[in-house]
């Protein structure tokens, strides 16, 4: 959770690259130590991050991360909401 603190923290400062550097550290220590909830969070804020760049292709890579391990987490609600951003967004999923 730290590292996903943190992030959010630089990227609310303009600091884009330290905030990469800590989303993807969050994202990893939450897979690492089976955090799978933590994993999703990270990967779908880490998506927003981008997606806020207008960085697309790295957007879409988290939100298909963050999908995935929501519904693997069995929060089924929130992959359903997601799935609907993910189509309105950029058309497919």
């Amino acid at each position: 959770k730290y590292y996903l603190l943190e992030a959010e923290e630089y990227w609310c400062n303009d600091d884009c690259e330290h905030a990469k550097t800590s989303y993807n550290k969050a994202i990893y220590y939450a897979k690492e130590h089976k955090f799978i909830n933590e994993e999703a969070l990270a990967c779908e804020l880490a998506a927003y991050f981008h997606l806020s760049l207008g960085d697309r292709n790295n957007a879409v890579n988290y939100f298909t991360k963050a999908y995935e391990s929501y519904h693997q987490w069995g929060a089924f609600a929130k992959t359903s909401k997601l799935y609907e951003f993910i189509q309105a967004e950029f058309g497919f999923v």
